[in-house]
């Protein structure tokens, strides 16, 4: 019975194991939804919102196909926040993807617009991430209500007119793996009973022995309904030992083999749960443009920290190709002012003498500390604080970036070194952003404005000065450089035949302010310093220093010479209420220009 048993829960576990692998191949139901559509249109893109991407739950895999395209061209698939793509693409004429829910297929949606072409869509530091392929690109995301894709050829050609969008399915039974296991544990109870049935076999053979034969008994008395007497088992009891193991085999392969996968895992319905991230449906721009509506109007940080790694990473590399070269035409890419005049500047000394000029390199990365914007239109502003190096004794420089449309990528406008061991006051997290204040803000206490010319103030009188107490100068490295005692530390050092005049006044550069997590203000100005030496003996000359005579190309001068500096400042402005002092927390000093003095007339 050992030999039997072992063979029929061998079979069941077979059978098991079948049912278990069938539900999760054979018998199971498509593992993906797939929808796709085909648009006739001449647009320069296609555009699929939040909305139709999370249509169903899952990861989604688009698939766009130009088969009428020059495949040289090819073809453009980026994604970015829903707003950031709709401004980008505003005012071209588009084509939106929508979903139908009722029906469950995709259809197309011609948006109208002003412009019929769009410039190349590769490079833009608006988008998430971007891909590009000959003639078909296939990718896969987890995007959120928020993203909105978009598919281009070039910008100039129609786009892509097969798209495909498709989501996975679980199509896998979950009593699959209940059989799978069901089939393991009843095949190893099987093996460990046949191989006991085998053993007992082999037991009970023994060797082969010269028998001597027994003399014959008599043969028992039947009962008194014909039954032998002595007998020790009975067909009734190997009948019920044989239900008792055949049975639980039995309800095992009726269970296995009448389960099917669960209606509910092929539903083709829209994902019943709300998505995470920011509500924003693919909508069209402003009434008059596209015609679309539902555009997203709240403010969010105007980069991600992935966002800002790529785009800081494209800066740092275009400084460093127009340092090689000191060409200062390659700055214009990224650099505005002030940080084009100033590094501008540094490569006329530079080219002049391999010692002059102050190069500050502008690092990619570690980023120590982002601070985006937190803004829904343009212009925008990110500042960040980057280290030059993994050493924590790195020199470490805060940056600004600014965007000043959707289409222009973003700018280094300042770049400054800040203080040693500086503690910058807290800020608020890079996927929050910071509102940045106005110039004549009253939300600190000092307004950025006021920041700036307060302080040029205070570099020019010192304690008489009627700022002199909104600002910690006891520490400031600047004001001991710059300030009334390092003015009069200069007029020592030109000795009594030379003369001194300096005056210090706010630059029309643009003043940024970012708010800080204590309502303070990080403030980003320049102040401009015009220094004058002149000879006070007629006729005599004044020499040139290297930096002045690279240029001026002077070496010297009878009138005398004008130089240019221009400080690069970041400030801390406490909160209106604080006890504390507004203070430098960074600077940059640098010679930008210099010219010779014009004759004075009689």
């Amino acid at each position: 019975m050992r030999l039997v048993s072992a063979i029929l829960i061998l079979l069941a576990s077979i059978m098991s194991l079948g049912s278990g692998i069938a539900l999760r191949t054979v018998w199971a139901g498509p593992d993906s939804i797939v929808k796709s559509v085909e648009i006739d249109h001449t647009a320069p893109a296609v555009l699929i919102d939040g909305k139709t991407l999370t249509a169903y739950p899952g990861r989604q895999t688009i698939t766009a196909i130009d088969d009428q395209g020059d495949p040289e061209a090819g073809v453009v698939l980026v994604y970015g926040r829903s707003t950031d793509v709709i401004a980008w693409v505003t005012p071209a004429r588009f084509t939106a993807v929508r979903h139908n829910q009722e029906t469950g297929e995709l259809y197309a949606v011609p948006r109208l617009g002003a412009e019929s072409t769009l410039p190349s869509p590769l490079g833009s530091d608006l988008w998430l991430e971007q891909y590009r392929e000959t003639d078909a690109v296939r990718t896969s995301l987890t995007a959120d209500s928020g993203i909105t894709v978009a598919v281009f050829a070039d910008g100039e050609r129609a786009a892509p007119k097969s798209i495909q969008i498709s989501w996975p399915l679980d199509n896998i039974s979950p009593l699959s793996g209940v059989l799978v296991a069901l089939g393991i544990v009843a095949m190893a109870i099987g093996f460990v009973l046949l191989g006991l049935a085998l053993t007992d076999v082999r037991r009970r053979r023994g060797p082969r022995r010269k028998i001597t034969l027994a003399p014959k008994r008599r043969a028992p008395r039947r009962g008194p309904y014909g039954s032998r007497r002595g007998s020790t088992g009975s067909a009734r009891s190997r009948r019920m030992t044989r239900s008792v193991v055949t049975m639980p085999l039995l309800g095992v392969l009726l269970a296995g083999g009448c389960v099917a996968p669960e209606a509910g895992q092929n539903s083709e319905g829209p994902a019943g749960g709300t998505p995470t991230g920011q509500s924003s449906d693919l909508a069209g721009p402003s009434e008059g443009a596209s015609g679309d509506t539902d555009s997203a109007t709240g403010a969010y940080p105007a980069v991600t920290q992935a966002q800002f790694e790529r785009i800081m990473g494209r800066v740092a590399n275009q400084v460093s190709l127009a340092d090689q070269s000191l060409d200062a035409q390659l700055l214009t890419e990224r650099f505005i002012e002030p940080s084009l005049s100033h590094r501008s500047s540094q490569y006329r000394l530079r080219s002049w003498d391999g010692e002059l000029g102050q190069l500050v390199g502008i690092p990619a990365e570690p980023i120590r500390l982002l601070v985006p914007q937190q803004t829904s239109s343009w212009p925008r502003t990110v500042m960040a604080v980057i280290q030059e190096g993994p050493e924590l004794n790195a020199p470490t420089i805060a940056v600004v970036l600014r965007q000043e449309t959707p289409r222009e990528n973003y700018q280094l406008s300042y770049s400054t070194l800040l203080a040693p061991d500086v503690i910058l006051p807290p800020m608020p997290p890079a996927d929050v952003g910071s509102p940045r204040l106005a110039r004549d803000s009253k939300l600190v206490s000092l307004s950025p404005e006021e920041t700036v010319s307060i302080y040029g103030d205070v570099l020019r009188r010192g304690p008489d000065s009627r700022g002199w107490l909104d600002f910690d100068t006891l520490t400031d490295d600047l004001y001991a450089l710059v300030g009334p005692d390092g003015r009069d530390l200069r007029r020592e050092s030109l000795g009594s035949e030379l003369e001194l005049s300096a005056d210090i006044l706010p630059t029309d550069y643009p003043v940024v302010a970012l708010s800080t997590a204590d309502n303070g203000a990080l403030v980003f100005g320049t102040l401009e310093e015009t220094e004058v030496v002149r000879p006070l003996e007629d006729g005599a000359a004044i020499n040139a220093t290297p930096s002045v005579r690279a240029l001026t190309d002077l070496p010297s001068s009878t009138e005398g010479f004008v130089a240019r500096y221009e400080m690069q400042i970041v400030w801390y402005v406490p909160p209106i209420g604080s006890d504390e002092r507004a203070r430098v927390v960074g600077y940059g000093y640098l010679l930008v220009d210099a010219s010779e003095l014009e004759p004075i007339e009689d």
